[in-house]
C-alpha cells in the first residue's frame, strides 16, 4: 500500500509550500498531492483555494483584507505575500511556489506528484509544457474522458487519478483508455465533511469491490486516527492523509 500526502502536508507545515513538500519527501510519502493554478501572467503556481486569503498573509504577518484571486494576480504580485507565517514564525518568508520548483525537488526521488485538476482541460497543454521538462513521476487528476484523451495525445502512458463519477458504466469507459496499473480511482469515507459528495463516491464494501475490478483504489483526505483505521480496513492501494 502507498501513502499520499494531501497538499504536501496540512497539519504541521504550511500547505502547498516548499517546506511542506520537503517534509513530505523526508517523511517517506509515496505520493504528494498538490494544486496547480495559473496566475494572470501564465505562471503555474501551487495553491488550493481560488483566493490566497486563507493561507497567506501580508509581508508583516497581518491578514489580507480584500479577497485576492490567484487568477487576477501576476506571479510577481503573489511573491509580495507570505505563505508560511500563518503556521508560525519558523515559516516566515515562505512564498507560494511554482510547479517547476516541486517537480525539480522530486525529480529522481521516485515520489509521484499528483496534480489536481484546477487548470481547465482547454488549458491543460500549459500544464504539460511544464511537466515535460522534468523526469519526475506525475499523475493527472480527472473526472472526464475529454481530459484523459487530451493528456494522452501528448503523454500516451500518463497516469491518472479519477474521481467524481463512479458509476460502473463510466468506469468501464475510463478503463478502455487507461490501463489499470496507471489508474487510481478515489473514494471518500462517508463523513460529515464530505456530505456534498454523491453517495457513489463514498466508500462502502460493495462500492469498493466494484471499483477494485477496474483499477487501483485510493481513499482520500483521511484526517484523524479513527478514520485512518476505518480506511485501512478496506485495504486500499493508496491512502491519502
Amino acid at each position: 500500500m502507498q501513502f499520499r500526502c494531501h497538499r504536501g502536508g496540512v497539519y504541521y507545515t504550511p500547505e502547498n509550500t516548499m517546506p511542506a513538500f520537503q517534509e513530505a519527501l523526508r517523511a517517506g510519502y509515496d505520493q504528494i498531492e498538490t494544486d496547480p493554478q495559473l496566475t494572470r501572467d501564465g505562471v503555474i503556481v501551487l495553491m488550493h483555494d481560488d483566493t490566497i486569503n486563507r493561507t497567506c498573509r501580508n509581508a508583516d504577518g497581518s491578514e489580507i483584507e480584500r479577497p485576492l484571486r490567484v487568477a487576477d494576480l501576476t506571479y510577481g504580485e503573489l511573491l509580495e505575500y507570505d505563505a508560511g507565517i500563518r503556521m508560525g514564525e519558523a515559516f516566515r518568508g515562505t512564498k507560494i511556489p511554482r510547479l517547476n520548483e516541486l517537480l525539480a525537488l522530486a525529480e529522481g526521488s521516485g515520489v509521484q506528484i499528483s496534480l489536481d485538476k484546477k487548470i481547465s482541460t482547454d488549458q491543460v497543454d500549459l500544464l504539460l509544457d511544464v511537466v515535460e521538462n522534468y523526469k519526475t513521476k506525475v499523475s493527472f487528476s480527472t473526472s472526464t474522458l475529454e481530459r484523459i484523451e487530451k493528456i494522452q495525445k501528448r503523454m500516451p502512458d500518463a497516469t491518472f487519478d479519477y474521481d467524481v463519477n463512479l458509476e460502473e458504466d463510466a468506469l468501464r469507459e475510463v478503463c478502455r483508455r487507461v490501463a489499470p496499473e496507471r489508474l487510481t480511482v478515489w473514494m471518500y469515507l462517508d463523513k460529515p465533511n464530505f456530505a456534498w459528495l454523491a453517495q457513489k463516491a463514498k466508500v462502502s464494501p460493495e462500492g469498493f469491490a466494484m471499483v477494485k475490478k477496474y483499477a487501483r483504489v485510493g481513499i482520500a483526505n483521511v484526517n484523524n486516527p479513527l478514520d485512518v483505521k476505518e480506511a485501512l480496513d478496506y485495504g486500499p492501494d493508496v491512502l491519502e492523509v
